[in-house]
């Protein structure tokens, strides 16, 4: 199972390497609840949100859009929230709020 998982892990973080992507990784839900307003009033759009019967549950995700750059933040119980996106733009939201940005 373990190797199923790995697995799976990296297939899902192979779009970051191929594209240059980085991400801002375990935010807690109270953070996350004062980031996405600021990050509204930088001008991100909320453009796409999950809507299933399990959202905030055991999953979300929020997509935000600005100038043609796409965010993706996604939630689940055990890793909390995650902000992807292109590396430039994830260390300046990691800077402004204190946060840490990893390229995967």
């Amino acid at each position: 199972m373990k190797l199923f998982v790995n697995l799976m892990r990296r297939l899902v973080m192979w779009p970051f390497r191929r594209r240059d992507f980085s991400a801002i990784a375990n935010i807690g839900p109270q953070e996350f609840d004062c980031v996405l307003p600021q990050l509204e009033q930088m001008g991100w759009k909320i453009y796409a949100r999950y809507g299933g019967f399990d959202a905030g549950i055991d999953y979300d995700c929020i997509r935000l859009k600005r100038a043609g750059i796409k965010l993706k933040c996604e939630w689940d119980p055990c890793d909390e929230w995650r902000i992807g996106g292109p590396v430039e733009v994830i260390k300046a939201i990691a800077s402004q709020f204190d946060l840490v940005a990893i390229s995967e």
